[in-house]
């Protein structure tokens, strides 16, 4: 099951829209998270929160789309609660993306695959890496492996 939800302020009524395939109160917790490390990425939330503190705060359901709904399906319900705070002069996001989608995966409605975002080491970056890192120890396990080995050939 997939959940548009709204993280409201009630002393300002503004809220922040997101979308979760996972459990909401785990999605609360995350936002939470942030907001108490001043590090959430919706800097008029984040002023909301230190001024009004998180008792002003509540997590409402906007709307609830069956789990085999396509990324299109998600992005467009949750561009559609953002679009209807924003006319009311209610929204906090700053961003218009929740989640990274490549031009591809919404045409065909799947999610995009992790070679198309962000980097990766090349195979031969890989070697070179491998390479520098042999005869170095290798942190806990390999201690316990090597007095594995000394006491074998006792």
């Amino acid at each position: 099951m997939v959940t548009i939800y709204a993280l409201e302020c009630g002393a300002t009524g503004m809220g922040y829209v997101g979308c979760t395939a996972g459990k909401l109160g785990k999605r609360m917790r995350e936002h939470r998270c942030l907001l108490n490390q001043k590090k959430h990425t919706a800097a008029r939330m984040q002023r909301d929160w230190d001024r009004y503190g998180s008792n002003a705060f509540y997590l409402k359901t906007l709307e609830t789309l069956p789990p085999d709904s396509t990324v299109a399906v998600k992005r467009e319900a949750e561009l559609r609660w953002m679009a209807k705070y924003r006319l009311e002069g209610r929204l906090y996001n700053t961003n218009q993306t929740s989640f990274a989608l490549s031009p591809e995966a919404i045409a065909k409605g799947v999610e995009a695959s992790r070679t198309s975002i962000g980097n990766r080491w090349s195979a031969e970056a890989n070697l070179k890496r491998r390479l520098s890192q042999l005869g170095k120890p290798k942190g806990h396990g390999a201690k316990i492996s090597a007095t594995k080995r000394a006491r074998a050939m006792i």
